[in-house]
């Protein structure tokens, strides 16, 4: 719904006033604030309209207004200027990753630890991968004389291995010439290309063509390696610091569980980050909206990095609700054209 333009100042001073202080805003503070040029009694009506339309709410019967999860989303689409990491943060840390080792894990593990330390919040990034997975090499380890270890890598470094059973006896050099040979023809190739040429091939490579499809698959079914960090420095916010006006120590305690739980288990994660839409658009998600049930009191500012069709990922911060929404876009931002250009430098 659409707000007056004196009801979106009001809500806007309310967001940006709650996030610095993490204090309830009555109207004395708006008020003092300047600006709206307006009496406290008119801020007080406003401030009940804007309550009744569900963008605010009172903690206590006399206390100030806080944001709720739909105010919240009614700044980020509308109120909320856009702006840029400052030329001097940037340069620190591309400078950081500069120092860091050239290796894809160092990168990850640096970019988790940077956006949460430079929000107070969760930081998160996944792997890069391909939208379709391909092969990239395969070997065949000779274990007995009918017994093989299929190891399989694919394009974006993912090591995947089977043992196969061979109708016949082969030494290692038969199977290291088959190997060469097969990855001479199916280098990158996606599951679907190698099980076409399973007609084609003699009953032992074919053998090791079904296998090698199925490790493929595999490699589909898996959820993305996902590195997170600041956990540490989340919980030190003032929402976690004790349990809220009322609230029972046992939902305080599940506040933080659920965190931990989505954070670990992953699978959640994995279908928040399967409904974003694709590269350059930084996505914000409030109190839960696409992150499933016990996440209301969280939002995520996510983006997705690298280029699809040669491996991609996301990245972002991840904190409770009264989260510093512009600088944690911009910071998203700049670390997705980063890390593009870090994983695809050409």
């Amino acid at each position: 719904m659409e707000l007056t333009e004196r009801q979106d100042q009001i809500l806007k001073a309310i967001v940006e006033q709650y996030i610095g202080t993490a204090h309830p805003i009555g109207s004395a503070a708006l008020v003092s604030l300047g600006g709206l040029n307006v009496s406290s009694a008119t801020i007080r009506h406003e401030m009940g309209v804007l309550e009744e339309l569900g963008y605010v709410r009172q903690l206590h019967t006399s206390g100030g207004r806080v944001p709720t999860n739909a105010g919240y989303r009614y700044y980020v689409e509308r109120l909320m200027e856009r702006t840029h990491l400052a030329h001097s943060e940037a340069s620190t840390i591309r400078h950081q990753f500069h120092q860091a080792h050239m290796e894809l894990q160092e990168w990850l593990k640096l970019a988790a630890t940077i956006m949460a330390h430079r929000m107070q919040n969760v930081g998160l990034i996944t792997a890069p991968r391909s939208a379709e997975i391909r092969l990239r090499h395969l070997e065949l380890i000779s274990i007995q004389s009918t017994i093989a270890l299929l190891i399989v890598v694919l394009q974006d470094g993912t090591v995947l291995q089977e043992m196969v059973t061979l109708d016949d006896a082969l030494a290692q050099e038969d199977l290291s010439i088959m190997a060469d040979h097969l990855t001479a023809q199916w280098r990158g190739l996606a599951v679907t290309g190698i099980e076409a040429r399973v007609v084609e091939l003699p009953p032992v490579e074919a053998r090791v063509a079904g296998f090698t499809a199925q490790l493929l698959r595999r490699g589909e079914d898996q959820h993305a390696q996902i590195f997170h960090a600041g956990l540490a420095e989340m919980i030190r916010q003032p929402e976690f610091l004790g349990p809220r006006p009322g609230e029972p120590a046992g939902m305080f305690n599940d506040r933080l569980s659920q965190m931990v739980d989505f954070l670990h288990q992953g699978l959640a994660l994995q279908r928040l980050l399967a409904g974003l839409p694709g590269p350059a658009a930084v996505q914000i998600v409030i109190g839960g909206e696409t992150a499933g049930q016990g996440m209301q009191d969280y939002s995520f500012v996510l983006a997705r990095y690298g280029h699809e069709g040669e491996g991609s990922g996301f990245l972002g911060v991840v904190g409770p609700t009264r989260m510093e929404y512009r600088r944690a876009v911009a910071l998203v931002r700049y670390m997705t054209d980063l890390m593009t250009d870090l994983v695809h430098p050409y």
